[in-house]
């Protein structure tokens, strides 16, 4: 009798531990058309991935871990309390214990974003919508609104959270993206200086994490219904064979202190959405002059369809060659580069494009007509902005543009601007304005072009450098191709 107890009491005592299992509160509204309504990062080239470095970590300049309680926050706690206070932290480089001063609040954009129904904080949000709150509104110091706070405090706190908006946010890869490029493109970001944040899918093993999340055998994904928004502060090659390091908002007890490394391929298989936000270029201080970044270089390159270089060289428009290499106003001159060769129509060639720091991109095509052709980005629905360190290519890195057979000069301008521009009125404007393609980029841009004596166009290379006390928000780099 007593073998008999014995057996029928220990599926009980299996099934105990499982059925107490700690359950935490999430709060992503998992939406793919708003995620794809983001604008998505655009294609690099394979170079870019081939020299990431092993490790990145931000672990130094993450807030101390916070708990979202019984509420649905997570969403605001994984933007505003972890990604924007490390952004802040990062640029100023504030490590320790200055991180602390630094936090953002939660509470303020969960406010700004939760439905009028929602009025316990627990209704849940997207993430989309969170990030372009801090683009739109910014967000105060937390100490003005602690968490938790579930009530609207208006606008009272908005002149508090002005000065602290983020540049921009664009979205890291599409719903059909494999593991593979997911983990290439997140390492890529993180490797540009800043977190990412994600939105996951959290089976009940996540909640049991210790130091490294194990999924069970048995682990789906849940495509509709409830997930969860955590921010990516680092990865390490070395780690259980490669993993993304995380924090979460669920305290202190959770996990590795609220840390938990994920390897790339778990994190990969449960994450549809990633977005990398940027820091605004644009100074708080009005009387500060705005700078497009502080030692910044563009450099561009164009191949032949074989990969051969074609060589251009500086040239001053009206008749006079040659330029100086040294630092000096831009002018209409300055700017225009020209094809060492002529080629003939139907020759096939690439532009590549690098930037070392964070900066919007825009390519324009014509010929001496002045028919303006979009270039770069290449569809609706790609972002303009580049990491730091970034390369992209025109049209791509495996195809060609070919020169046409309307003999003559054709050209591409490149424009690299700390701020988002009107490509449509961009080009529509210069379009009508009468003159040489230098001197409508300077009728046009006049107001946004780099001033001062800090712009140097390079000889040995299609590109440039800045002084870093450059001001203005533009530069253009205008290339010519005579053909026959």
């Amino acid at each position: 009798m007593q073998r008999l107890l014995f057996y029928t009491l220990l599926p009980g005592l299996l099934a105990g531990p499982a059925l107490a299992q700690k359950t935490y509160p999430r709060g992503l509204t998992l939406d793919d058309a708003a995620y794809e309504s983001v604008p998505l990062k655009a294609v690099l080239t394979k170079g870019n991935f081939d020299k990431l470095a092993p490790r990145v970590s931000y672990e130094a300049f993450c807030p101390p871990v916070m708990s979202q309680d019984d509420y649905n926050t997570c969403v605001a706690f994984a933007t505003t309390y972890y990604m924007r206070t490390m952004l802040e932290t990062i640029r100023q480089k504030q490590p320790g214990s200055a991180v602390n001063r630094a936090a953002f609040s939660p509470s303020y954009t969960y406010e700004k974003i939760k439905t009028a129904q929602d009025v316990n904080c627990k209704g849940g949000s997207r993430l989309p919508d969170a990030l372009f709150a801090l683009k739109t509104y910014g967000a105060p110091r937390y100490d003005a609104l602690p968490y938790p706070s579930c009530a609207d405090p208006g606008n009272t706190l908005d002149a508090l959270a002005a000065p602290h908006k983020i540049g921009d946010v664009i979205r890291l890869f599409g719903t059909g993206a494999t593991p593979g490029q997911k983990v290439l493109f997140m390492k890529k970001a993180l490797s540009e200086g800043y977190p990412v944040v994600i939105g996951m899918h959290t089976p009940l093993s996540f909640f049991a994490t210790r130091d490294v999340w194990e999924p069970a055998p048995g682990d789906a994904l849940v495509k509709n219904g409830e997930g969860h928004a955590l921010c990516v502060i680092g990865y390490d090659d070395a780690r259980f064979g490669g993993a993304f390091r995380v924090v979460n908002s669920w305290g202190t007890g959770w996990a590795d202190g609220g840390f938990c490394w994920i390897r790339y391929n778990d994190l990969a298989r449960f994450t549809p959405y990633a977005f990398q936000a940027f820091p605004s270029l644009t100074p708080v201080a009005p009387t500060e002059a705005p700078a497009l970044a502080a030692g910044m270089n563009g450099t561009v390159e164009f191949r032949l369809r074989d990969g051969l270089l074609m060589n251009a060289n500086p040239t001053l428009q009206k008749g006079v060659t040659g330029v100086s290499s040294a630092p000096g106003p831009l002018t209409a001159q300055s700017m225009v580069y020209r094809m060492a060769e002529t080629y003939p129509s139907g020759t096939a060639f690439k532009v590549f494009v690098n930037n070392s720091k964070q900066a919007y991109l825009y390519m324009i095509g014509t010929d001496t007509t002045y028919q303006m052709t979009r270039l770069f980005p290449y569809a609706d629905g790609i972002s303009p902005l580049l990491g730091p360190n970034t390369t992209v290519a025109y049209p791509s890195e495996t195809k060609s543009v070919a020169l046409d057979n309307t003999k003559g000069t054709d050209y591409v301008l490149m424009l690299f601007s700390k701020k988002p521009l009107d490509y449509t009125r961009l080009m529509d404007q210069m379009q009508r304005t009468p003159g040489n393609l230098a001197d409508r980029v300077m009728t046009v841009l006049k107001d946004d072009l780099i001033k001062g004596q800090s712009i140097r166009y390079r000889t040995d290379a299609v590109g440039f450098d800045l002084d870093e006390t450059a001001i203005g928000s533009v530069v253009p780099v205008l290339v010519a191709l005579d053909h026959q």
